[in-house]
């Protein structure tokens, strides 16, 4: 995707604002307006740019791939499996300022086809087997429909690859994300990140990043340290 030609001077006027404490819902429809941005490059300011403060705090947290060896590794499920599938399915993912990949997709709540969960799944699954990690945690909305059999079809690859671990579902498993005893945990919401203080490990991306060759839109590079 080629971004508009004003979109630097919209995301550089959207984090000026944003700094200021201006409501980021406000902010999003003045300057996708003032610069006519289109539905996605809106969404990528709203998902992909945030405070220096944020900035700094976030990429503190994230952890290498290497880091990965005998942890406990615990999944925002539909968060994680909607970024990789955007990817598969050849809609846009980018590297946020934070530097966290995300998604631009509106299907959040919503079931992807079956198809590109299952794939996602198995992607994950060999990426961390490959990584050593000691147990692998999934966590499901439960009031997303069919998110039960979801996390039973899990419970079963697992147990076919002899892997530590269980998908379960919750009502809020942001919830259970930000109050956990140990372990890493891997997602792109802001506000688990934030409130978890726990290590992050950017799952989406490195799972793609082992398998394919991929060319992601990069706001880390562009708009991280601007304040």
């Amino acid at each position: 995707m080629d971004l508009s030609d004003n979109f630097d001077q919209a995301a550089t006027d959207y984090l000026c604002l944003l700094e200021k404490n201006y409501p980021q819902k406000a902010i999003i429809k003045l300057i996708g307006d003032r610069y006519s941005l289109s539905g996605v490059e809106r969404t990528m300011l709203y998902r992909g740019l945030t405070t220096s403060e944020n900035v700094k705090y976030r990429t503190k947290t994230l952890i290498k791939e290497e880091q990965l060896k005998g942890q406990k590794i615990h999944i925002d499920g539909y968060n994680v499996l909607i970024t990789i599938g955007s990817y598969l399915n050849g809609s846009i993912v980018f590297l946020s300022n934070d530097n966290l990949l995300r998604d631009a997709s509106e299907i959040h709540g919503k079931i992807f086809r079956t198809e590109l969960i299952n794939r996602s799944i198995d992607l994950i699954l060999s990426f961390l087997e490959k990584k050593q990690v000691k147990a692998i945690y999934f966590y499901f909305d439960s009031p997303v429909s069919k998110s039960g059999r979801l996390a039973s079809k899990i419970n079963q690859l697992l147990r076919e690859k002899n892997i530590s671990g269980m998908a379960q579902t919750a009502h809020s498993p942001d919830y259970v994300l930000k109050n956990l005893g140990d372990g890493i945990i891997s997602t792109s919401d802001s506000t688990i990140i934030d409130k978890a203080n726990k290590k992050i490990f950017d799952l989406p991306r490195y799972t793609i990043c082992y398998f394919f060759e991929p060319n992601f839109i990069d706001l880390y590079q562009s708009y991280s340290k601007i304040s």
